[in-house]
């Protein structure tokens, strides 16, 4: 049944509110699989990329838009952020909103600000503002198909402005279950489009639609099906990121929908289909303004250094230290077990000019070693003075003449070419570049046509 705006706006004010239209605390909670909180990981997550950042050392594909599964693997094994499953495809949901985070608010600010966990407030300020030119709600509508996100148009700030709405009317120190918050949208009537409503209709996914008679596939569009496949899977995504960024506690199963419909091939709509409960940790109480501090005890590893060989530029790192591994990979190969070697391929990769060389060799020394032993700057001394030994000269061009007996006795004979000949070898010859036009003219009024 469909109750058109204005008159539910007036039976609002009529009729007693539902019992489920206000967030409360959950009394009697079923059992869930996971229990997930982030909230002792997240800070020292950010002074981890924090630190890869500043050593370039996060890297996106060509679209600029997802981190590359290098960069994943490195912040997997050198932070102890806690994923959402156990599951090995989709292990990296947790580590991939939180790298697109602070990868955009990096770029945005100059430096992270210290403490770690002002710089999480900082952050979720502006990403609730919706201050970055990129969209986190990438991964929330990863399940839609015909979704467009218009960079120049901060169209996503309707779900933060939910979010907040959300976080503000429940309870501080209990959890809520997220069917409490669905009800609590519906009798709000609170609707998250990215783009205009018309084109939201139009987002789709392919489906399996169980029925009586068995299983059929469908394509369902959201104009029909707006709460299945926008509404619920947006919000429970969306309070997923919270919970990557350590602000939420959340309770939850293996995904898996709870209708007849699941997205083509899966056993669910989105992969955060089986949200049941949320409470707000005691770093989202800071975050959101609940509290006035936050006691942090940092537990970011001590890594054990790099040791320098004397001998040879050879440098020994331990096995564990996956940072310090990635910052030497643009200048090393692997020399033994954890074991590296200065390489010269490895050293010119990507430099097209000297200029680049030496900046290179500089960037060792400030995220590397800025005082190694001996032979390592008896090596990069060594690169710049061999830089430069072979060069080339664009002010000649060498022509190959086809083995045609009347061309070959033209130049032969012919003393105007002789003059503009430099050097002849076999059947080419070599001439300057301000000189071409007046051998074309020569070979053409000779019946020859050429073309340079």
């Amino acid at each position: 049944l469909y109750i058109e705006g204005n008159i539910k706006k007036v039976l609002k004010k009529i009729y007693p509110v539902p019992e489920d239209s206000n967030l409360k605390a959950v009394t009697s909670m079923q059992e869930s699989e996971f229990t997930y909180s982030n909230e002792d990981k997240v800070l020292d997550f950010i002074s981890i990329i924090s630190d890869m950042m500043r050593n370039n050392l996060i890297e996106f594909g060509k679209t600029n838009e997802k981190p590359l599964l290098k960069t994943l693997n490195i912040l997997k094994s050198s932070t102890d952020v806690n994923e959402f499953y156990p599951d090995k495809k989709l292990n990296f949901l947790a580590i991939d909103m939180l790298t697109r985070s602070f990868y955009y608010y990096g770029k945005a600010v100059s430096r992270f600000e210290k403490p770690e966990y002002n710089a999480l407030k900082h952050f979720l300020l502006a990403q609730m503002g919706d201050k970055f030119r990129f969209f986190i709600s990438r991964i929330f509508f990863a399940h839609l198909k015909g979704v467009r996100f218009d960079s120049y148009y901060s169209s996503q700030k309707n779900i933060f402005n939910t979010l907040m709405m959300i976080i503000k009317d429940m309870p501080k120190d209990d959890y809520v279950s997220f069917k409490n918050i669905l009800d609590y949208c519906f009798y709000r009537d609170i609707r998250i489009d990215i783009e205009e409503e018309y084109k939201t209709n139009e987002y789709c996914m392919a489906c399996d639609i169980i029925t009586s008679k068995g299983k059929k596939e469908e394509t369902l569009y959201a104009d029909d099906n707006y709460n299945l496949l926008i509404l619920e899977p947006i919000l429970k995504a969306s309070l997923f990121y919270l919970g990557a960024l350590g602000l939420l506690e959340l309770k939850y199963d293996t995904p898996k929908s709870k209708d007849n419909i699941t997205a083509k091939g899966k056993e669910y709509i989105s992969v955060y289909d089986s949200l049941k409960y949320i409470k707000i940790t005691e770093l989202g109480k800071y975050i959101f303004g609940f509290k006035d501090k936050y006691e942090y005890v940092k537990k970011t590893k001590k890594r054990k250094g790099l040791k320098f060989d004397e001998y040879k530029p050879v440098i020994t790192v331990d096995k564990s230290d996956i940072i310090a591994q990635a910052k030497l990979e643009p200048y090393t190969d692997k020399y033994a077990d954890n074991r590296y070697i200065l390489s010269y391929s490895k050293i010119f990769r990507d430099c097209k000019t000297k200029k680049a060389l030496n900046l290179k060799i500089e960037g060792f020394y400030k995220q590397i070693a800025s005082n190694p032993p001996k032979v390592f700057k008896d090596f990069f001394e060594e690169i710049k003075q061999n830089s430069d030994m072979l060069k080339r000269d664009l002010k000649m061009i060498t022509i190959e003449l086809q083995n045609n007996k009347k061309l070959l006795n033209l130049f032969m004979k012919n003393k105007k070419l002789q003059e503009l000949t430099i050097k002849a070898e076999g059947y080419r010859i070599l001439v300057l570049k301000e000189d071409i036009s007046k051998l074309t003219k020569i070979v053409k009024d000779n019946g020859f046509f050429i073309e340079f």
